[in-house]
């Protein structure tokens, strides 16, 4: 498998033909690998009944309605791993899935009520699965949003305080809202007038170890059809080549000498051309030094930090024996001194990364800055891109295609010919 597909929908009951319908075309048209499907409206019997029109390709779940709220079903397809339910409540049902890659994450599918003092119990039971502390992805229908930007029409402070412990949720948990494209809205009430209010309900969510064994992850909200609620796919691509390197620049090579010598070496050698082309020149060949003085002269911080660490613990064993004297003891300082500085270091470096200005002396926290900076690379990562005749493209080298096409045509000369 090269990719994960999730679809999710809100479908507000499971048992008349035009759901059924829609369920199966979603199917076919877009080959989900997991299928969630939340409020279903039914109890055990219309649960099995309903299953057992896919049990063909697909094994499932259910959790049955009460009356006629609630109610979740699962679908996936046999290529998904071993798929084992391993909790449940009224409103969620959470399902740890066996595979080659990742090895063991866990699906929670969630229908979250209305009722706010039950919402608040469903974010306790569900920081009590945060403590596996496994891969982990949630989705479903939140029955809440995360700023007032996801909500239009009607009383701006109806969903005030479901934000509030939607969003100390998140926090405590650290997840992250895995975005979207297309409708900003998840949910329309399809009242007319004054009295029509949309708002994103429905939501992928992810930790970091979930997040970190995927390239792309693009979740598309689909058109909202036979139900209020749209539903969602999520498509989630594992890495698939190695790319090149890019240069950055680290804050802390400001603190070595050397690094500053590069960069005069670099900037005193002149070039008899345009002045364009002369400063293109020196940024080429200021990369080319600080690459080479970056390979000379520096080990990885990481492996820095720990080489000074064993050497430190070499020393200190040394303090209670015979042997230990003021040269030993001199050595030990330095390299007490070292190792802060290579902490510094290493802060630095994560700090810039994860673009957190505000760091302070003392601010070591690195596994923090490092869940920061590989979120923010995923945002940033262009994970699709809708060309000329408005096909979203999402495979890489498509993409690649497109800006080329794009800056190809936007600098032709029939379009940079003078009126």
């Amino acid at each position: 498998m090269d990719s994960i597909k999730l679809l999710c929908w809100n479908c507000r009951g499971s048992s008349s033909p035009k759901i059924v319908g829609r369920i199966k075309d979603l199917m076919k048209t877009h080959h989900p690998d997991i299928v969630c499907l939340v409020e279903t409206r039914a109890d055990e019997q219309r649960a099995i009944k309903f299953c057992e029109k896919f049990t063909r390709m697909w094994h499932w779940a259910a959790l049955p309605a009460r009356g006629m709220s609630g109610g979740i079903i699962t679908l996936w397809k046999q290529r998904v791993g071993q798929v084992t339910p391993i909790s449940y409540s009224h409103y969620s049902l959470h399902l740890i899935i066996s595979a080659l890659k990742p090895e063991e994450w866990i699906l929670s599918v969630i229908y979250n009520p209305l009722n706010i003092h039950l919402q608040r119990t469903v974010w306790h039971d569900l920081s009590n699965i945060s403590t596996l502390n496994l891969p982990w992805v949630l989705v479903g229908d939140f029955n809440s949003i995360l700023h007032p930007g996801e909500h239009k029409g009607g009383n701006p402070d109806y969903y005030s305080i479901k934000s509030r412990h939607f969003s100390d949720f998140i926090s405590q948990n650290q997840l992250f809202d895995l975005g979207f494209y297309g409708t900003p809205f998840t949910w329309c009430n399809n009242q007319r007038g004054l009295a029509r209010r949309w708002a994103r309900l429905d939501r992928f969510l992810a930790n970091n170890e979930w997040i970190n064994n995927f390239e792309v992850l693009t979740n598309k909200h689909l058109p909202r059809t036979s139900s209020d609620h749209s539903p969602m796919l999520l498509n989630s691509k594992f890495f698939a080549f190695s790319m090149k390197r890019i240069f950055r620049f680290e804050n802390f090579w400001f603190e070595y000498d050397t690094c500053h010598k590069s960069v005069c070496k670099a900037w005193t050698n002149r070039v008899n051309t345009s002045p364009m082309h002369a400063f293109s020149h020196s940024l080429s060949s200021t990369r080319a030094h600080l690459v080479k003085w970056k390979a000379s002269g520096k080990t990885h911080l990481e492996k820095a930090i720990e080489n000074c660490e064993r050497d430190i613990s070499g020393l200190e064993i040394l303090e209670g024996s015979s042997n230990y004297s003021d040269i030993e003891s001199i050595a030990l300082r330095s390299l007490y001194n070292k190792h802060n500085a290579l902490l510094r270091h290493n802060s630095i470096r994560w700090a810039q990364r994860a673009k957190l200005l505000w760091l302070n002396n003392g601010d070591y926290n690195t596994k923090f800055f490092q869940k920061h900076a590989k979120v923010r690379g995923h945002r940033n990562k262009i994970s699709g891109i809708i060309d000329d005749f408005g096909i979203l493209q999402t495979e890489h080298q498509n993409i690649g295609k497109v800006f080329c096409d794009f800056y190809t045509k936007l600098w032709s000369p029939s379009n940079n010919s003078s009126p």
